[in-house]
């Protein structure tokens, strides 16, 4: 928190002791307090967000978005992604084989 919203908070609570204490009405708290926050609001200005924008691919030197499923199937690391999926299958197969085994010799 920076010195300008600890000060608001300071303002903020003295409002609210003095409403809740009956020394201001509550039309004078609430346009007291509506000054107090748009002195807050102003102070910090206009700021613009940081938005992420893929990078456009062409034609003349770039992949055409599309053409490559695999990266986008598997991500950034697609060799553990790969490793994962060799585990899985391995793993499916052999209940497979023990099941087929089970039914075979039950």
């Amino acid at each position: 928190m920076n010195d300008r919203e600890r000060i608001v908070n300071r303002d903020l609570d003295l409002l609210d002791e003095a409403h809740y204490g009956g020394r201001i009405a509550r039309a004078e708290y609430r346009a007291r307090r509506r000054n107090v926050l748009s002195a807050l609001r102003d102070s910090h200005g206009v700021t613009a967000r940081n938005v992420l924008v893929p990078p456009v691919h062409g034609t003349a030197g770039g992949s055409v978005p599309g053409d490559d499923v695999l990266p986008t199937l598997f991500g950034s690391g697609a060799r553990s992604s790969r490793l994962w999926l060799i585990v899985f299958a391995t793993g499916a197969l052999a209940c497979a084989l023990m099941l087929v085994l089970l039914f075979l010799f039950a």
